[in-house]
């Protein structure tokens, strides 16, 4: 038996996707339909159009809707990072009791004395989680309960959106008589479908190669607890192709995405022009420029990781996805040799919609709502979770 269908809304840096799921009886998501728009996206947290957004938003609705035959009522929005803020608080609360261990009411408390301690920030909290918690001078954990000691330490993750973004996306949508059941943050969505429950033991590193930037992202158990929003691209990478080769710009989106990395320098890249003739370019070329561009780019990931304050072991991983690097070739070899790190480029656990890479924030999302959902039905609320929800 199908429960009640579900849609998002995810803003990317140059598309709007609306995704329409459902859920089995075994907890398996099915997404049903798929809209998507092309828009001019946002940066240093405003539009880049403004008169666009509502016409794109209209444009996957109506693209889904079709796919369907039914009209979309209301949506889950995802909220972008370009539009949150991050902040981690550490707190701790004192055991009691003749012979004390942690209750699930001490994990309450805890996690409501951190949100105290958030001290009214500007903005709407949309996601509160836990990093980690320990008893006395125990091994961190994010299942305390039941262990016996005499003091609770935890640090709690949160997600805080710009009061801009939710009003006037609220507004938008009404406009076009679809309601906003809630919103969300994309990031913390893609990061926990992303990285794998044993490497958010640690602190492991997401990074999301968009379309005008780029956003980078620590998380540790259930927690996003940094992060920082590049202002490049893969848009970038096109435009450097398009200046160099002096050549329109949607012929050198094409040379991108036919290009691989530590190809021979003799290999030669031909690609359909506009009149449906072959051009051919050199490889030599292409690839100074190319690589120009996207050495810069993991230049500004290393930079911005080291000194964020996160530490990474040995054993940390950097995960890339999106679709502005990832979907050309050998770009997960390429960028662990310039970062001297193990990279792993992060899969959606959805085959359903290609590229993949494209659907990431999209996917992530969608998981973050269905699991939120099920909590809220087991009374459990979004702000109350201590368990972990994204282990499947």
């Amino acid at each position: 038996m199908m429960k009640k269908a579900t849609a998002v809304l995810d803003f990317g840096t140059s598309k709007v996707l609306v995704l329409l799921a459902e859920e089995s009886a075994y907890q398996k998501i099915t997404i049903t339909s798929a809209g998507m728009a092309q828009y001019d996206g946002f940066m240093d947290g405003v539009w880049n159009e403004p008169g666009g957004v509502s016409d794109a938003i209209a444009s996957a609705l109506d693209a889904a809707e079709k796919k369907i035959g039914t009209h979309i009522k209301d949506v889950y929005v995802g909220v972008p990072g370009e539009f949150v803020r991050v902040y981690v608080i550490e707190t701790s609360v004192a055991l009691s009791g003749s012979d004390p261990k942690v209750t699930s009411a001490d994990v309450d408390k805890l996690q409501r004395q951190a949100t105290e301690l958030l001290d009214r920030p500007t903005g709407v909290i949309i996601h509160r989680s836990p990093a980690w918690f320990r008893v006395d001078d125990h091994e961190k954990t994010l299942e305390p309960v039941e262990q016996k000691g005499t003091l609770l330490e935890g640090m709690i993750g949160f997600v805080v959106a710009d009061q801009f973004f939710i009003n006037d996306v609220t507004a938008r949508l009404r406009e076009q008589n679809v309601a906003v059941k809630g919103f969300f943050s994309t990031s913390v969505g893609e990061a926990m479908q992303l990285i794998p429950y044993d490497q958010r033991d640690h602190t492991a590193v997401l990074v999301d190669v968009g379309y005008l930037s780029t956003e980078v992202m620590a998380v540790e158990g259930d927690a996003l607890i940094w992060q920082k929003v590049l202002p490049v691209g893969g848009a970038h990478i096109t435009l450097d192709l398009a200046y160099g080769l002096e050549k329109p710009f949607e012929m050198c989106e094409k040379i991108k995405r036919s290009y691989t990395f530590n190809a021979p320098k003799n290999t030669q890249i031909d690609v359909q022009g506009e009149d449906g003739q072959i051009e051919s370019f050199d490889g030599e070329k292409i690839s100074m420029i190319i690589d120009a561009r996207v050495d810069e780019i993991l230049e500004m990931v290393e930079d911005a990781i080291s000194k964020s304050g996160i530490r990474l072991g040995n054993w940390s991983s950097i995960y890339f996805t999106g679709g502005g690097l990832m979907p050309m070739g050998g770009a997960r070899v390429y960028a662990a040799n310039k970062l001297s790190r193990n990279v792993r480029e992060a899969n959606p656990k959805t085959s359903k919609l290609k590229p993949a890479q494209i659907y990431a924030s999209g996917n992530g999302l969608l998981e973050l709502v269905y699991n939120t959902i099920e909590m809220e039905e087991q009374d459990e609320g979004l702000f109350d979770r201590i368990k972990r929800v994204f282990r499947r």
